[in-house]
């Protein structure tokens, strides 16, 4: 984004003050005093403001352009905060402007230490969420991830190809499973508290879809996790050793394209030859 865009975009959400939905209303022009977080999609920013009693603490949002999205639909994301958020689950959205792809949120402190009970509440929270958004399409994140790599100068050689059959017979699987409501990136950076109640954060994967892949996502944030006794209590009766298998050995194939889409080295140490005959062992 060139810096006069960027700067529009900032003054646009902080000019909109008297529009934001706090509680008492801001009296002052709200004040940007540092980048929180600059990732592959979008940017948030620290933003302080006066209202009648005190100075507080925001949270803007906007989405990094000219690049190219690797989550799920701006108005997705927004639809399931606003579900998740009617149940604590979410920040409260302040301000939002759809063409801006920009939002301002509550300030939430840092999660701190996070007990095994309180993940596996989160989770589970999540999970009874009415499964109301769009359906997660693994096929279309695989595709979308090798034709964004591809533009990025990525040989096909280096990538995982989306009609592998190993692919194709995984996603099937995890389609079988009745859906739910996942957030699909439950690591510890987007967990924050709400007092002492925990609160996620970074909605822009979050959909109906398959549990266990969400349990797949999350375990791979939280490596001192045993994937298989977290699963089975966060998932209860629904749990499958194989369907957890599976996702996982999936999540680490589309996470390998996911790397190569957003310009960073992957986290795996394994080849794509190897994620893709680990994946097909598990079917």
């Amino acid at each position: 984004m060139l810096e006069s865009s960027l700067d529009s975009l900032q003054n646009h959400a902080l000019e909109q003050f008297s529009a934001w939905a706090t509680e008492p209303q801001l009296t002052t022009r709200p004040q940007i005093t540092q980048t929180l977080n600059q990732g592959s999609s979008h940017t948030a920013m620290l933003v302080v403001a006066d209202d009648e009693a005190s100075t507080r603490s925001y949270i803007l949002r906007y989405c990094n352009r000219p690049s190219t999205p690797l989550g799920l639909s701006f108005g997705q994301e927004i639809a399931c905060m606003k579900l998740a958020n009617e149940r604590g689950l979410a920040p409260k959205i302040l301000w939002l402007d759809i063409d801006w792809q920009s939002m301002v949120i509550e300030f939430l402190d840092e999660s701190g230490p996070v007990s095994y009970e309180e993940l596996v509440a989160l989770v589970r929270s999540i999970h009874s969420l009415p499964p109301e958004l769009p359906p997660l399409n693994l096929q279309e994140q695989f595709e979308h991830y090798w034709q964004v790599a591809i533009e990025r100068g990525h040989s096909t050689s280096a990538l995982i190809n989306p009609a592998e059959p190993a692919l194709l017979s995984a996603i099937k699987a995890l389609e079988s499973e009745s859906p739910v409501t996942c957030h699909n990136d439950l690591t510890p950076p987007n967990i924050r508290r709400r007092n002492q109640d925990l609160v996620a954060i970074d909605w822009e994967y979050a959909a109906t879809g398959s549990p266990h892949f969400d349990m797949a996502t999350l375990c791979c944030g939280w490596p001192g996790i045993d994937a298989g006794t977290f699963a089975l209590e966060a998932l209860g009766s629904r749990f499958s050793a194989q369907l957890l298998h599976i996702a996982i050995h999936l999540y680490a194939t589309l996470n390998w394209n996911w790397h190569q889409a957003a310009g960073e080295s992957p986290t795996c140490q394994q080849s794509p030859k190897t994620l893709l005959q680990r994946l097909e062992a598990c079917l």
